[in-house]
C-alpha cells in the first residue's frame, strides 16, 4: 500500500528511529559504555579561539558524532597550544547540538547546512562546475573537499575528523603558513582509492601517492583544483565507492601540488594497542569502541579533562 510504504520510508528517516536502530546493532552494554565515557567531555570549560588567521581548524560533522568531535578538537587545542579559527561544518546537527558545540567553542563559525549549500552552490555554478555540483549533492563527504576550500579565505586548513583523539603535540601540524611547501595527510592502513595506481595514471593522469588517509590533514588551500576535480568527475569508478572517492580526490589534488604522510605517531589503525610518543590515533569504522574505551579512557585516565578545568580555573585560555 502506497501510504504504508510512505509511513515506513519517513520512520527510516527520523533520527530517534536510527538512534535506536544503530544503539540495537552496536549492542545496549558497549552503547552504555560509550554513553558514559563519551559524555565526560561536556563537563569541561569551553575552548577559546581566534576569529580570523592564516590557519584554520575545519570539522565536518552530524548529529550521532557532535559530541566525538568535542573530543578530537578540544584534546587537539590543548595539547597544539594554538587558537586557530574553528570553522564546524554542519552535515546534518539538531538545533540542540548546535547549541552546545557554541557553548564548548564560543568563537567557532558554525556553517549552517543550508547556507554553505546556498553558497557552495552559488560559487561552483559560476565557474561551470557541474559534475563538481552534481557529485557534491551525492555524498556528503565531498564537503570536506568542495567546501572547506571554496568557503575559506585562509592559506592553510587542518581537518580532524570526528573519530581522532590527540595525546601529545602535533607538532606536525603547527607549522606557520608561509613555511608549509607541501600538504600532509595520516598514512592510512591500506590503499583506500576508487582506482588503482595504474588506472590513476591511464585514465586521470596523475598516479597519486599511495596510503592518503583525508581524515586528518593540513592542506595548503591554493593546492585544490577544482578544474581538475571537474575533470576527473568524468570517471566513473570515482563514483562507485562514496566512502573513498572525496580521499582519492584529495590525494590526486595533493600529489600534483606535493605531498607528505605525517609519521607513524600519527596512527590510524582499527587494532587495539597504544604506543609509546602516539600523537593521535585515528579509530575508523562503523562504530568504534576502541575510541571510547581506548583513546578516551586513556586520556580521563592521565588527566586530560582535569587539565582543561585546571587551565580554566587558572584563568588561562583552554587551548
Amino acid at each position: 500500500m502506497p501510504a504504508l510504504s510512505a509511513l515506513r520510508n519517513w520512520v527510516g528517516r527520523q533520527p530517534l528511529y536510527l538512534d535506536a536502530r544503530w544503539t540495537w546493532r552496536e549492542g545496549l552494554r558497549p552503547a552504555w559504555r560509550r554513553v558514559r565515557i563519551q559524555r565526560q567531555i561536556l563537563k569541561t570549560p569551553p575552548v577559546r579561539t581566534a576569529r580570523r588567521g592564516p590557519v584554520e581548524v575545519r570539522v565536518l560533522t552530524w548529529w550521532r558524532d557532535w559530541v566525538n568531535i568535542v573530543w578530537a578538537l578540544k584534546s587537539f587545542y590543548h595539547f597544539a597550544g594554538v587558537d586557530y579559527p574553528l570553522y564546524i561544518h554542519d552535515g546534518g546537527l539538531k538545533p540542540a547540538n548546535l547549541d552546545a558545540l557554541r557553548q564548548h567553542f564560543p568563537d567557532c563559525h558554525l556553517v549552517l547546512e543550508q547556507e554553505s549549500n546556498a553558497r557552495v552552490s552559488e560559487l561552483l555554478s559560476a565557474r561551470g562546475l557541474e559534475r563538481c555540483q552534481s557529485y557534491r549533492l551525492r555524498n556528503i563527504a565531498t564537503r570536506k573537499l568542495l567546501d572547506y576550500f571554496l568557503l575559506s579565505d585562509a592559506d592553510c586548513i587542518i581537518s580532524v575528523d570526528s573519530d581522532i583523539v590527540f595525546f601529545r603535540r602535533p607538532a606536525e601540524l603547527c607549522v606557520p603558513a608561509d613555511q608549509l611547501r607541501k600538504n600532509y595527510y595520516n598514512r592510512d592502513e591500506n590503499y583506500w582509492y576508487s582506482l588503482t595506481p595504474q588506472e590513476c595514471e591511464s585514465e586521470l593522469g596523475v598516479v597519486p601517492q599511495p596510503y592518503v588517509n583525508s581524515g586528518l590533514f593540513l592542506v595548503r588551500r591554493d593546492s585544490i583544483d577544482f578544474e581538475s576535480i571537474e575533470r576527473w568527475l568524468k570517471n566513473p569508478k570515482l563514483f562507485a565507492d562514496a566512502w573513498v572517492s572525496e580521499q582519492t580526490l584529495h590525494a590526486l589534488c595533493s600529489t600534483a601540488y606535493g605531498v607528505g604522510l605525517l609519521p607513524d605517531s600519527y596512527l590510524v589503525s582499527t587494532r587495539p594497542g597504544l604506543e609509546k610518543n602516539l600523537v593521535c590515533k585515528h579509530y575508523p569504522g562503523f562504530f568504534r569502541p576502541l575510541l571510547y574505551e581506548e583513546g578516551m579512557a586513556h586520556l580521563i585516565r592521565t588527566g586530560f579533562l582535569k587539565a582543561l578545568c585546571a587551565g580554566s580555573r587558572d584563568g588561562r585560555a583552554v587551548t
